[in-house]
C-alpha cells in the first residue's frame, strides 16, 4: 500500500503544479541580447486568473543553477546578491501593472549565457505557487551594436522635400540611444517603440531640402557606454529644368538705340547649367550664372539690342543648349518705333 500512497501523492503534488501552471503565466522573452558596456532591460509581466499572491509588488529575480536560488536582485536583501549582480540591478515592480522588468546596468562579457528567471512573492509558497523558474531568459552579450537603418520618403527631386527616419534597436529602453544625422535638417522628431520580441526601437525623423541632385545621408547611433554605429545612404535626386524666359523694358525698340533685352535659363543643379546665344550675334551680350534661394539656379544673359527699321516684324531668339545635349528656344517679336524728326 505504501508505494500506492506514494504514488497518489506524487500526482496530487504534480496536480496542483498543473493547476498553477494553468492559473499563472510569465511574460518576457527567452533569449536577448545586450550590447557591451550598456543596459539591458528585459521586459517582464505576469497574470494570473488564481492563487494571487500576498505582495504583487515583491518581486525578485534568479539565476538558473541546477541546485540553490543564486539571488540577482532582491531589494529586501541587497546584501544577498551574488556579487556579479550587486548594485548593477534593479526590478520595475507595480501592484496593479504587474510587472517584473529587470535592468542591468554596465553589462560585461561575464552576463554572457546567463540564464535568469523571476519570482513573485516568494516568501510566500505552497502547493498553489507557480514554478517560476520553468520561465527562464538566456542573455546573449555582443561587442557591437548593429547598424542603424535609414529610409526615405517623398519625391527625390531637387528643390523638393523628403522625409528621412533613422531607426536603432536597442533592449535599453529606460536609457535608449541618440541618433543624429551627418547633414543638416529640419522638423526633427524622436520616437520610442516597445517591439513584440522584447526589443526596443528609436526612431529619429527629419525633413531634408533637396538642393543637389547627388548627397550622403549618414546616420550614427550611440548608445549608453558610448559604443557607436553608422549606416548611409546616397541620395540621387532628378534635377529640373524650366523654360527659358525674355524680358525687355519695352515692348517696343526705338531705331537705333541699345535696349536691354534678357533671357534667363532656371534650373536646380549646378551641373546643368546651359551655354546662352542670340540670333543676334553680332551684337554685345553679358552672360552670369546666379545661385537664388534654396537650389534655385539660373542663367542670364543680357544682350543690347539696337534694332533697325529692318528688324520691324523679325524674331528676337534666344537659345539654350545644356549639358545633357537638352535645347530650348524662346522667341519674341520685334516691334520696331522710330524716333520722331523735328
Amino acid at each position: 500500500m505504501f508505494w500506492f500512497r506514494h504514488l497518489l501523492l506524487h500526482l496530487w503534488f504534480l496536480g496542483c503544479l498543473y493547476s498553477a501552471t494553468q492559473a499563472w503565466r510569465v511574460d518576457m522573452p527567452r533569449n536577448i541580447k545586450g550590447l557591451l558596456n550598456s543596459c539591458l532591460v528585459i521586459p517582464c509581466s505576469f497574470d494570473y486568473n488564481r492563487y494571487p499572491p500576498k505582495r504583487a509588488d515583491r518581486v525578485v529575480w534568479y539565476q538558473y543553477v541546477s541546485r540553490g536560488y543564486p539571488l540577482v536582485y532582491d531589494n529586501w536583501y541587497p546584501g544577498d546578491v551574488i556579487s556579479m549582480y550587486r548594485g548593477r540591478t534593479y526590478v520595475y515592480t507595480s501592484t496593479y501593472k504587474k510587472s517584473c522588468t529587470l535592468e542591468i546596468e554596465r553589462v560585461n562579457w561575464n552576463d554572457h549565457r546567463q540564464k535568469l528567471y523571476p519570482w513573485v512573492d516568494p516568501e510566500n509558497v505552497g502547493s498553489s505557487t507557480y514554478a517560476f523558474y520553468d520561465t527562464t531568459v538566456t542573455i546573449e552579450v555582443i561587442g557591437q551594436p548593429q547598424r542603424p537603418q535609414i529610409m526615405i520618403f517623398g519625391e527625390r527631386k531637387v528643390g523638393n522635400s523628403v522625409t528621412v527616419q533613422c531607426s536603432a534597436q536597442h533592449t535599453c529602453s529606460t536609457r535608449p540611444p541618440t541618433l543624429s544625422f551627418n547633414i543638416a535638417m529640419k522638423n526633427k522628431k524622436v520616437i520610442h517603440t516597445q517591439l513584440s520580441d522584447g526589443t526596443s526601437k528609436t526612431t529619429l525623423t527629419a525633413t531634408l531640402d533637396l538642393e543637389t541632385d547627388l548627397q550622403v545621408v549618414k546616420c550614427t547611433v550611440e548608445h549608453p557606454g558610448g559604443k557607436t554605429a553608422t549606416t548611409s545612404e546616397t541620395l540621387t535626386a532628378q534635377c529640373s529644368i524650366l523654360p527659358l524666359s525674355i524680358s525687355s523694358l519695352s515692348t517696343e525698340y526705338l531705331e537705333g538705340v541699345a535696349s536691354q533685352v534678357t533671357c534667363e535659363a532656371s534650373y536646380t543643379c549646378s551641373n546643368n547649367a546651359p551655354v546662352l546665344t542670340w540670333n543676334y550675334a553680332n551684337m554685345p551680350v553679358n552672360t552670369r550664372d546666379i545661385k537664388s534661394s534654396g537650389s534655385s539656379r539660373k542663367t542670364v544673359s543680357t544682350l543690347a539690342f539696337t534694332a533697325s527699321a529692318k528688324d520691324n516684324g523679325n524674331y528676337l531668339t534666344c537659345s539654350a543648349r545644356f549639358p545633357g545635349g537638352q535645347t530650348q528656344q524662346k522667341s519674341t517679336t520685334i516691334r520696331v518705333k522710330r524716333e520722331c524728326q523735328s
